[in-house]
């Protein structure tokens, strides 16, 4: 078991609430069927089951904080390409996002959101180093990282 997905154990999803005050289960679901996805098509089915439940457009709902810290944890360990960039844009679209207006989600979710990324910046400078470059700057730029992660390209 990797990384991310034994960090999915440890979380109560039940407790965490999604669109319309639904629990997170179905996120640990989608997230789980996302990481061990055999095909982009896989993938693409289950980031369908997390996108318009943990965010919808730009609004964020509670259980958005977790599915950070999965994905950034995702980052750690071996994926395929298609889950990789599955994971970077999931992450764009959370940290791009904002509090939904849901008395359930908290106002500072998007500040939780972006400090549960920064524990895992450097797996996401790591990404854009390497083969993801366009995916991960542009979750970096949501974080004001750009400029740094741009210098440490230029190094390599």
């Amino acid at each position: 078991m990797n990384t991310a997905e034994r960090l999915l154990t440890t979380i109560d999803w039940s407790r965490l609430h999604a669109i319309a005050d639904a629990n997170g289960d179905g996120i640990r679901s989608a997230l789980a069927d996302l990481l061990a996805s055999d095909s982009p098509e896989s993938a693409e089915r289950a980031y369908w089951r997390i996108e318009n439940h943990a965010f919808a457009q730009h609004d964020l709902f509670e259980v958005a904080e977790a599915c950070t810290s999965v994905l950034i944890a995702s980052l750690l360990d071996p994926r395929e390409r298609w889950v990789r960039i599955a994971v970077l844009e999931l992450l764009f679209w959370i940290l791009g996002g904002y509090a939904s207006p849901s008395a359930s989600t908290p106002p500072d979710i998007r500040e939780r959101c972006h400090a549960v990324a920064r524990e895992g910046l450097w797996l996401l400078i790591r990404e854009a180093i390497g083969e993801h470059r366009d995916a991960a700057l542009e979750v970096l730029n949501h974080l004001g990282e750009q400029e740094r992660a741009w210098r440490l390209i230029e190094l390599g």
